[in-house]
């Protein structure tokens, strides 16, 4: 819905505008990717928000007519509160898109642009109002903008872009279980996570195949790829990866590199991470997105390269927002850990204390700020596994823990972790009857805990259930899943399990 690019090959870029200057001249149409809004256009989606203002000035006093440079203002207002995690930019995009859907509703014309245009003003919208916990408006603002798309496709089936906010209701729509699916469907939405995959996949095809599309073809890769990875049931990892190889100077696409990096992550390819992000830093010496640069530590953090600390400092210092603060601190405790300082592991973790407003906001930084409240300091071994696992590094971390039982862990805490780790080592390495009897154990065990570890254990025994094709074993995991409460992890925990029993029709 909000993110894409617009790096064309110049002869085609010439062409292009070519085109529009002599079919669709702004002083007889109302929507019109001009040079102007292509090039805002493409510097919003490379977070390059000065040149986008330049840019859309400029159309305003060549084009007035053109009400494309409208939407794009949209795009850009949400994708900056979002990257600088602005409150008071949050709010305005209430005010504003309410103003610029009203503007758009006037100049009634026959381009399929105007309603997708006020439908994607209408998604902004109802994210801005999610963010403010105002979802009752928000469902509203959801239900306008599926209408109109709904309209839109039936008048203009041949026009793709329409499926861009299509797939991502129907995929949001599809988490929803069974059992709330009532509410949806009394404001009339529909649609599953698999429709909506498909409609993205769709879109992401027709950029290719018709070049006047071309513009929104990052961002449905980025989307998708997300999506996929998070809600998907069948990834094929070589499709993912090859739908990467035409992008080209993806140093320059913040929001692409994040999304591959999730790929690799994904994929157990954490080298590949490192080196993507190392090599784009020094490239791009001001970047823009300085989530990466945490991204980038984590990396090397799983691989026990220490120089993470320095990446760390360097997001925290750069960075102005809230998110992740608390864990970025919690993961320098780590290192002085690793390294047998704990005077220094407990100095570090001394800082995740009294957080800010948005700072105990996601699960990282909740368990972070829970962490050191609860005085709880990580046994080393188990935290290289954790580490090592977590990059992808499986038989590493099988080696470290390797001759060891439960009896030499101290606390149940340490005694449910070492379970837990050797299910996750052993169901990556597809030791299914292994990872079953231990997921199960620590499920058993821990139920009655305040940990996440059985938590996470059910929701990944109910994924191998799914994956063998049982069903109601995996229905009755889910469940489980969703029924342990206040734990770590909670809110991601929570959309698995629901989107699982999505899938399995539950």
């Amino acid at each position: 819905m909000i993110f894409a690019n617009m790096r064309f090959h110049t002869i085609l870029r010439a062409i292009f505008s070519l085109l529009l200057i002599t079919c669709f001249s702004p002083s007889k149409a109302d929507y019109v990717w001009s040079g102007n809004c292509l090039k805002a256009y493409e510097a919003v989606i490379a977070l390059d928000f000065e040149t986008a203002d330049i840019l859309i000035l400029k159309e305003k006093r060549e084009h007035p007519e053109n009400l494309l440079r409208v939407y794009i203002e949209s795009q850009m207002d949400l994708i900056k509160s979002f990257v600088d995690e602005d409150d008071i930019a949050l709010k305005g995009i209430k005010i504003r898109n309410e103003q610029r859907i009203e503007l758009l509703k006037k100049h009634k014309g026959k381009s399929p642009y105007q309603r997708l245009c006020i439908a994607e003003m209408y998604l902004q919208l109802a994210i801005a109002r999610a963010r403010m916990q105002e979802f009752f408006g928000a469902a509203y603002d959801v239900r306008k903008a599926f209408k109109l798309l709904e309209e839109n496709q039936k008048q203009y089936p041949d026009f793709a872009p329409n499926l861009r906010g299509l797939g991502l209701i129907h995929a949001a729509i599809g988490t929803i279980p069974k059992n709330y699916q009532w509410v949806v469907n009394l404001i009339g939405l529909s649609g599953t996570v698999q429709q909506g995959l498909d409609e993205l996949k769709k879109l992401l095809a027709a950029t290719y195949k018709n070049e006047s599309y071309s513009y929104i073809r990052d961002e449905t890769l980025m989307v998708l790829t997300f999506l996929e990875l998070n809600l998907g049931k069948d990834k094929d990892n070589e499709i993912i990866r090859k739908r990467f190889y035409p992008v080209k100077n993806i140093e320059h696409k913040p929001l692409l590199l994040f999304s591959k990096s999730i790929f690799h992550f994904a994929a157990a390819e954490n080298d590949s991470v490192i080196e993507l992000l190392s090599e784009s830093r020094k490239a791009v010496k001001n970047q823009p997105l300085h989530y990466l640069h945490f991204m980038e530590a984590n990396a090397r953090l799983y691989n026990m390269d220490f120089s993470a600390e320095e990446l760390y400092k360097k997001y925290l210092r750069d960075y102005k927002g809230s998110t992740y603060i608390m864990s970025a601190r919690q993961r320098i405790a780590w290192i002085h850990l690793l390294k047998g300082d704990e005077e220094g592991y407990e100095q570090q973790m001394a800082r995740c204390v009294n957080p800010k407003k948005g700072e105990d906001l996601t699960d990282e930084d909740k368990a972070a700020i829970n962490a050191h409240k609860n005085k709880e300091q990580p046994h080393p071994l188990l935290l290289k596994a954790r580490l090592q696992f977590d990059g992808g590094y499986y038989q590493k971390a099988l080696s470290t823990l390797a001759g060891k039982s439960v009896a030499q862990f101290p606390g149940i805490k340490a005694q449910l972790e070492f379970t837990y780790r050797l299910a996750r080592i052993f169901d990556k390495m597809e030791k299914n009857e292994k990872a079953e009897l231990l997921y199960i154990s620590t499920y058993k065990n821990g139920l009655n805990q305040k940990y996440y570890f059985a938590a996470s254990a059910s929701l990944h025994v109910a994924q191998l259930y799914e994956e063998q094709g049982e069903k109601a074993k995996a229905i009755d995991y889910y469940k489980k899943t969703l029924a342990l409460r206040d734990h770590e992890y909670q809110n991601s925990m929570d959309q698995k399990a629901k989107a699982g029993l999505s899938r399995l029709g539950e």
